[in-house]
């Protein structure tokens, strides 16, 4: 915690912080095209063309978090990069454009328009390629204790699968345990406590050595010394923005909900909620007309498709949506829903894949059954069925359940139960770490999905791999009713 602030959220004020350079950078740039054009800057000028550049200052780093260009992990390879800076170049010109198509006193002239976007693709490079050599380099380097041979499993584990976002120099010692393992020996805790020094920025344990007497003071002492201490839970919701479902504890749990801001909750959330669904509603009505007139022509039956979803503390409400399966689709009961269902006629598929079926929904957030962003709402039948299976599924009941959220934006439509595991492993990231900023980048990442046509996971997802090698190493976690 820094300022009472937890890493992984200080990553979401960094990217905040990125995305703000780039914003001011486009205005630095439309500022520098009416002074190449006029010889002084124009101010006036300037204010009629605000509502473009404003929309343009917004794209440009959409964009570029759309591309990873803020990821402390992103590809080390220059191409890629330059590719979305281009993209992002091309994008403030075109609402530039657009915007002055539709409002003629807007309109930017083409003298100060080619200044401008030559100002700033000069400006974008120099910074993102000072920032792509930044976070080239390993931005962290790591110490484990380890005091049992699982713990040196672990050990390897990380080395094995999270090289890109740490350097794990070596391991200490503690209890009497010798390390066995290829990976260097620092020393023993209780030698380093003493004072010892060595140059790392974390010390990576396992949340029973926090309650364990004989390690818990050598690392408050370590704190103290400068020295972060790290669980392996909160290395891995900084690494991978999910925490593995095996290393939830109660002790996790508490410190999660400790953390998340109640005035956020109670307060900004609901309004950020209201106004957002104001702005959405008009904007997207046409997407909506356009997909109730499609359902109306592809499949007989109602427009629009009612069910009973489980709220906020397991409440009931009647969900909206734009029916996208035929109309007996549950003849034999509630069943899940795939990617792929028979269930969804052709035209459904296409609503689904693009999420204009979800539209409606803007009316559940708006009468405050749902929030804007949040866990899925899933049927009552399905949330007693997982909660018996499922360590911790209640918990995800604790906040509203929204249109979109993080689970939504970071992982495909799931029907299996295991789908349902993954999904709660980035609800109970969301519910720990939920703020505005967050919600900000989710509604991105949702835009991201909307136009890709779904989540579809790399062929090298490092968080997959990570927690199924991790699984053998923890006992089953307690079922909780």
């Amino acid at each position: 915690m820094f300022f009472g602030i937890s890493r992984s959220s200080r990553h979401w004020l960094g990217v905040a912080c990125l995305f703000g350079i780039d914003f001011l950078l486009v205005w630095l740039s439309f500022l520098f095209g009416t002074l190449h054009r006029f010889g002084e800057p124009a101010w006036d000028k300037l204010a009629d063309y605000s509502l473009g550049i404003t929309l343009a200052s917004l794209a440009l780093p959409s964009v570029y978090y759309i591309g990873g260009l803020y990821s402390k992990v992103r590809t080390t390879e220059i191409l890629p990069v330059f590719r979305w800076m281009l993209a992002g170049w091309a994008t403030v010109g075109a609402v530039v454009l657009v915007i002055g198509s539709l409002d003629f006193s807007s309109r930017v002239g083409r003298g100060v328009l080619m200044a401008s976007l030559i100002f700033l693709l000069v400006a974008t490079a120099i910074y993102h390629v000072i920032l792509h050599r930044a976070f080239a380099r390993r931005w962290r380097t790591a110490v484990c204790l380890v005091s049992s041979a699982a713990d040196e499993r672990v050990v390897n584990l990380l080395n094995l699968l999270w090289g890109r976002h740490a350097k794990i120099l070596g391991v200490i010692s503690g209890g009497g345990y010798r390390a066995t393992s290829d990976v260097p020996m620092k020393g023993d805790i209780s030698d380093l406590s003493d004072g010892v020094s060595f140059e790392v920025d974390l010390v990576l344990v396992r949340d029973r050595h926090l309650a364990d007497p004989q390690f818990g003071p050598l690392l408050r002492q370590m704190r103290y010394r400068g020295v972060e201490i790290v669980s392996l839970a909160d290395a891995c919701e900084d690494a991978y923005r999910a925490v593995p479902i095996d290393l939830v504890t109660e002790n996790w749990l508490f410190r999660a909900c400790n953390q998340s801001d109640l005035f956020y909750i109670k307060k900004v959330k609901r309004a950020f909620d209201i106004v957002t669904s104001l702005l959405l509603l008009p904007v997207l009505a046409p997407a909506m007309l356009l997909g109730m007139a499609l359902v109306r022509v592809s499949s007989p039956g109602p427009v629009f498709f009612r069910q009973t979803r489980a709220g906020r503390l397991g409440r009931p409400f009647t969900i909206l949506k734009l029916r996208t399966m035929h109309v007996d689709s549950e003849a034999k009961g509630p069943q899940w829903s795939g990617a792929n269902d028979p269930r969804v006629f052709k035209v459904g598929g296409w609503l689904r894949r693009f999420r204009i079926d979800e539209i409606p929904q803007l009316f559940n957030v708006l009468r405050g059954d749902m929030s804007f962003v949040g866990p899925r709402p899933e049927q009552p039948t399905f949330v007693e069925q997982l909660a018996e299976s499922i360590p911790w599924y209640r918990e995800r009941l604790l906040i509203q359940p929204g249109l979109t959220g993080w689970a939504q934006v970071r992982y495909p439509y799931g029907a299996t139960e295991e789908d349902a595991v993954r999904k709660l492993e980035y609800d109970l990231y969301y519910m720990k770490h939920m703020s505005l900023l967050l919600d900000f980048f989710i509604l991105i990442e949702t835009a991201r999905t909307v136009l890709l046509g779904g989540v579809k996971l790399g062929k090298a997802d490092d968080y997959s791999a990570f927690r199924e090698n991790l699984k053998p190493l923890y006992p089953a976690a307690p079922k909780v009713p």
